[in-house]
């Protein structure tokens, strides 16, 4: 899996390079985010903006990152996220479950604040 990733401040921004979040790609973002979640990143940003498709898989993912967060008083928020999974995420209900944010600036801000 292609992935960008650096601090902002206490903040990690991971940013997955791929177009497609599905199968292919879940289990090795999964595997991923949970290292950084056991190093001891607590505050996440999911900067979504070169994903355009996800399926349930990639929400898993997301899902089950915030699972492992719960119990270490974390948080992951999200951004970057263009109309086809702003709809997905409002299908699904997870907009109610994570904040979205426009840009990176904005997510890390309100982790940091």
């Amino acid at each position: 899996m292609d992935l960008d990733y650096k601090l902002v401040g206490d903040v990690l921004v991971v940013a997955p390079r791929h177009e497609r979040l599905d199968a292919s790609m879940a289990g090795s973002l999964k595997q991923k985010l949970r290292e950084f979640v056991d190093k001891g990143h607590h505050k996440l940003v999911l900067d979504l903006d070169t994903v355009h498709f996800m399926d349930s898989s990639g929400l898993t993912v997301i899902i089950s990152t915030l699972k492992a967060l719960d119990g270490r008083h974390g948080e992951l928020v999200v951004c970057g996220v263009d109309e086809n999974l702003a709809s997905l995420f409002h299908l699904t209900r997870l907009d109610k479950v994570f904040r979205v944010f426009p840009d990176q600036a904005q997510a890390s801000q309100a982790l940091r604040a």
